[in-house]
C-alpha cells in the first residue's frame, strides 16, 4: 500500500504539530478539571441488633477516613449515599478489643477508593446483669426548720444490663430538689446511673437497659426537733369538800424535757397534766398523773407524782367565859339587949 504524497510529505513537522495539539488540548482539560484526592468520614454501623446477642459494645467505633480519587467535578459531585459499608458483626467469637472484617462499596464509577480499610478495631465486652439498690439523693435540702425524717423508694432496687466490666462501681439514684418543700414528697422519679467515683453515666454505648426506669419516691419532711426543760403545772377540777381547803401542792419532778418542733416549744411557758380532781379528797393524797404535752411535742418523763394536802378549815378560838366576882357575906346586925 503506497501513502500518498501529501501524507509523506513534512511528517516529521505534522507529528510534532500534532503532539502539540494533543498537549495544549490535555493542558487545557486538565487546567479547568484536574484529577483531586479528597478525604470523607464514613460511619460504621453498629447498631446492638448487628452485633451477637452475648456482646455488646464498650465504646463507640469511630467514623472511618476514606481517601477518594477522581476528577475536580465528579468529586464535587460525589454523595455519601454512594458508599455501603459492611460490617461482619456476626464473625465476633470472643470478647476485648477485636479486628471486626468489612467491605466498603462504591456505586459511582468516576470516583474511585484509594485503598480502602478492610478491618475495624472495636471493644466488646460480654453482656452481663446486675441488681442495684435504689438511693434517694437530696440535692438541696428542705428549708429552714424541716428535716426529712425517711426516704423510701418502690421498688427498691433495679436490674441493669450491659457491659459485664462496666457494671462495677455502679450505683442507682433518684434525685429530687426538696428547697422549697414543708410537706411531704411522693413522686415517680426517673433513675440515674453514677460511677464509683460519684460522676452520673449518661447514655453509655455499653448500657443496654434499667429496669424499671422509674420509681416512686416517697419522703416524709417533718418540722425540726429541739429540747427544752419545762416546768409542771398540775391540771384540776372541783373543791374540797366543805369545811377543808386546799393548802399545799407539789410536783415530782418539777420540769420535764419537752421535745419537738422549735417553733411549737418557743411558745411554750409550763406543760400541763391531766386532770385532778379535789371532789372528796380529805389530808395528804398523792396522784401518778400524765403530762399532755400538745401535740408534735413529747415529754420526758412522761407521768408525775402529785400530792396534794387538804385540811379542816381552822374554827375561830370561842371568848373566855369571864369569872363572876363572889359578893361579900353581908354581917348580921345583932339584936338590941334586953332592959
Amino acid at each position: 500500500m503506497k501513502i500518498p504524497g501529501f501524507i509523506r510529505r513534512n511528517w516529521r513537522l505534522k507529528l510534532l504539530a500534532t503532539g502539540v495539539a494533543l498537549v495544549s488540548w490535555v493542558g487545557v482539560v486538565y487546567a479547568g478539571n484536574p484529577p483531586e484526592t479528597k478525604t470523607v468520614s464514613v460511619g460504621v454501623p453498629q447498631s446492638a441488633s448487628a452485633i451477637p446477642a452475648k456482646f455488646v459494645l464498650v465504646s463507640p467505633v469511630p467514623n472511618l477516613q476514606l481517601h477518594l480519587g477522581g476528577n475536580r467535578t465528579s468529586l464535587n459531585s460525589f454523595t455519601m449515599s454512594s458508599l455501603t459499608v459492611n460490617v461482619s458483626w456476626k464473625s465476633v467469637t470472643r470478647p476485648g478489643v477485636v479486628n471486626v472484617p468489612l467491605s466498603i462499596s462504591n456505586s459511582d464509577p468516576s470516583v474511585q477508593l484509594i485503598d480502602p480499610p478492610t478491618t475495624v478495631s472495636a471493644d466488646l465486652d460480654s453482656l452481663a446483669s446486675t441488681t442495684l439498690p435504689v438511693n434517694i439523693d437530696v440535692t438541696t435540702p428542705p428549708p429552714a426548720g424541716y428535716v426529712t425524717s425517711s426516704e423510701s423508694a418502690s421498688p427498691a432496687s433495679v436490674v441493669v444490663t450491659g457491659a459485664q466490666h462496666q457494671l462495677t462501681g455502679l450505683q442507682a439514684r433518684v434525685n429530687t430538689d426538696l428547697s422549697n418543700r414543708k410537706t411531704n414528697v411522693e413522686a415517680d422519679l426517673p433513675v440515674l446511673l453514677y460511677d464509683a467515683h460519684g460522676t452520673e453515666v449518661t447514655n453509655p454505648p455499653w448500657l443496654t437497659g434499667v429496669e424499671p426506669s422509674t420509681v416512686r419516691a416517697t419522703i416524709i419532711i417533718s418540722s425540726s426537733q429541739t429540747s427544752r426543760a419545762s416546768a409542771v403545772v398540775p391540771a384540776r377540777s372541783g373543791n374540797p369538800p366543805s369545811g377543808w381547803e386546799l393548802v399545799a401542792i407539789s410536783v415530782n419532778p418539777a420540769t420535764v424535757v419537752l421535745s419537738g418542733p422549735q417553733e411549737l416549744l418557743n411558745a411554750l411557758d409550763s406543760v400541763s397534766t391531766s386532770t385532778i380532781s379535789l371532789n372528796g379528797i380529805t389530808g395528804t393524797v398523792s396522784r401518778t398523773v400524765t403530762v399532755t404535752p400538745p401535740p408534735g411535742v413529747t415529754a420526758d418523763p412522761s407521768s408525775v407524782t402529785v400530792t396534794i394536802t387538804i385540811v379542816p378549815l381552822s374554827s375561830p378560838s370561842p371568848s373566855p367565859t369571864p369569872t363572876p366576882t363572889p359578893r361579900p357575906t353581908p354581917t348580921p346586925t345583932p339584936p338590941p339587949p334586953t332592959p
